[in-house]
């Protein structure tokens, strides 16, 4: 399996536990609003402590997709975490937008976990990357990738 599948199986992963994560709150919600015994308290408990569990296993894999964006000692020139990239669009458009958790205000950022932070990370200058967004799908070709300083 190569880094990009193995990139893509994590990506996978973290959607899967979204959802599951959504569905456990949705279900918690609607329990809220019920009278409780006090048997219904110990589902209520497995419920929270999964909602517990599967939050832990996002952050974990939040962090490792930011870290397999560039190793330690990659001289790559791959996406990471605090890459600035320079995309162009199929209508010939330009953005320059920053990978990061902390948002600047001279370049638009985007964060890891978000549909673009994700399609960005491991990519390389002249691919082409895709990913959802309200709108729908959008794609772009990854231009130019700058390291932080």
């Amino acid at each position: 399996m190569t880094a990009h599948d193995e990139r893509h199986a994590l990506l996978e992963e973290l959607k899967l536990l979204r959802t599951r994560r959504r569905e456990l709150q949705e279900s918690l919600v609607a329990d809220d609003h019920q009278p409780h015994d006090f048997g219904e308290h110990g589902s209520i408990t497995e419920l929270r402590d999964e909602i517990d569990w599967i939050e832990r296993r996002i952050r974990d894999l939040v962090h490792y997709l930011s870290k397999t964006g560039r190793p330690d000692g990659d001289l790559s020139e791959r996406v990471g975490l605090y890459s600035v990239v320079t995309l162009r669009y199929p209508d010939g458009s330009r953005e320059t937008v920053q990978v990061t958790r902390f948002p600047d205000e001279d370049v638009p950022a985007v964060t890891p976990e978000s549909p673009l932070g994700r399609a960005l990370l491991g990519a390389r200058p002249g691919e082409e990357i895709e990913w959802t967004a309200p709108e729908g799908s959008l794609r772009a070709r990854v231009e130019r990738v700058r390291r932080p300083v």
